[in-house]
């Protein structure tokens, strides 16, 4: 495995003080986020910069544009514009020559609620899913969808992703350790990290491109490292196990508020 950081925790520096920043503590991966506000400085130049990086050993991924994005909106205005904002995320990756792309799932507030907008709305995310993945492949980049715990997404607990894969089986996914602790936490469940553990092994590691790693107290998403109820120690050594030999983004906002050497030594000391 290969530790990182996500730049999206990283927002007072401009985005290449921030990766000169990473990489003067020897991270040796970095998630480059493609929202504000460092996407404005993500040109030519910086794309030229991390394609040099990455022939240099540093590993790179892509977390595509999130805010104000859902390909599963009613709207077709709305999933016009989703579709170009991720498909900027792979074409990027591509340019630099990184895989995968973090990829969040659409969603709809009427889910469970009236059972036709839900329906369509999922119908419409399947569709944008599908052909993501497929304009993906032909530029040698794989998706990764990662599951986000608020139940009007459409991938929002781990047992989900067996349909998804089905019914796309070029499709991956992206681990989110944290989001995946909090959605068990909220469905009352006993042994969250047993649980999670439990439907990884259903899933099947080899599916598992990516991973998230953050912590919290099993009632929001905190986006903690050095605080948190999580027994990170159980899942990655799972993980270890499986063969599991991906990237793992942390994704703490510690990381600027205290410092990287702080959140470097809490994570040591996790994974001990």
């Amino acid at each position: 495995m290969k530790f990182g950081f996500s730049t999206f925790f990283f927002t007072r520096k401009p985005i290449r003080e921030v990766i000169d920043e990473m990489i003067s503590h020897n991270m040796r991966a970095i998630e480059l986020s493609l929202e504000i506000p460092h996407i404005d400085g993500m040109d030519e130049d910086f794309a030229a910069k991390m394609t040099a990086l990455r022939k240099d050993g540093i590993e790179l991924s892509i977390h595509a544009p999130f805010l104000e994005v859902n390909s599963g909106s009613s709207h077709k205005e709305i999933r016009r514009f989703s579709r170009k904002r991720t498909r900027m995320a792979v074409d990027t990756a591509h340019e630099i020559g990184c895989t995968p792309v973090v990829l969040h799932p659409g969603y709809t507030f009427w889910m469970d609620k009236v059972e036709e907008a839900t329906e369509r709305a999922r119908a419409y995310f399947m569709r944008e899913l599908k052909d993501t993945v497929s304009y993906a492949q032909k530029r040698n980049v794989k998706i990764a969808l990662e599951q986000v715990p608020m139940p009007f997404f459409f991938f929002y607990d781990l047992p989900q992703f067996q349909e998804l894969h089905q019914a796309i089986p070029d499709l991956g996914m992206t681990l989110d350790i944290g989001h995946a602790y909090l959605t068990k936490r909220i469905k009352k469940n006993d042994d969250p990290e047993g649980a999670i553990i439990e439907d990884l092994k259903e899933i099947g590691v080899e599916h598992v491109l990516h991973v998230h790693l953050h912590n919290n107290k099993g009632k929001r998403d905190d986006h903690l490292i050095l605080d948190g109820d999580i027994d990170i120690r159980r899942i990655m050594r799972f993980l270890e196990g499986e063969g599991y030999t991906g990237k793992v983004i942390i994704e703490s906002h510690e990381m600027e508020r205290l410092g990287i050497p702080v959140v470097l030594e809490k994570l040591k000391e996790l994974l001990s």
